[in-house]
């Protein structure tokens, strides 16, 4: 069975921060989803997203969010996770990179919603959390700011080695999401190719 939406797992405290903003996500029911986690931290007194996918444990990062962004999360989300599989496959193009974009995006609508956390996902989060913690302060000394930054400091922590309750082996997670992104290229056709900064774009146009 093809997965049809991704069902997103949120803590409480991004919980909130998506209900004080008006964001209205339809609650996920039993069925076959692509599960992503999301918590809220903060970073030299800004508000950072982590989104972590639960098979590869691969995390993505959102820096310095608004309240627009937080009530259209459900589009931000799916705009990067495209953006990002596109990046990161670095497929040539036209081609395989169309044909790859058009699998995310059918794999990414609707976006549902519950709260809670799975707990090794979670340990994972914490993790993450505290690596960047320490790339922000001590070898960068500040936060991203730009599309392209948020992906750099994403690929640091994705290029860490993360081993899952029950696995024999640790493993990459970017290059898990990767070979499992891969997977997914069809025969079909498409020529709607996705820029870097495009989630960015996207949110400023909306105001």
């Amino acid at each position: 069975m093809s997965i049809v939406m991704i069902h997103l797992h949120t803590s409480k405290v991004f919980t909130d921060d998506l209900a004080s903003a008006g964001c209205i996500l339809p609650s996920a029911a039993t069925g076959n989803a692509w599960h992503w986690y999301a918590h809220r931290i903060t970073l030299k007194r800004k508000k950072c997203i982590i989104v972590m996918e639960e098979t590869s444990r691969y995390a993505l990062i959102f820096v310095g969010l608004r309240k627009l962004d937080f009530a259209g999360f459900d589009k931000v989300l799916r705009s990067r996770i495209v953006a990002e599989a596109s990046w990161l496959c670095d497929l040539p193009h036209p081609g395989p990179n169309e044909r790859l974009i058009k699998a995310v995006q059918g794999k990414c609508f609707p976006v549902a919603c519950s709260q809670g956390l799975d707990r090794s996902v979670q340990a994972h989060i914490r993790q993450v959390a505290d690596e960047l913690d320490y790339l922000v302060r001590y070898r960068f000394e500040r936060l991203p700011e730009s599309a392209e930054e948020e992906f750099a400091l994403g690929n640091l922590v994705n290029d860490t080695l993360r081993k899952r309750g029950g696995d024999k082996d640790y493993f990459y997670p970017q290059k898990k999401w990767r070979e499992s992104l891969l997977s997914l290229l069809t025969s079909q056709n498409n020529s709607n190719v996705v820029n870097l900064a495009d989630f960015r774009k996207g949110r400023k146009e909306g105001r």
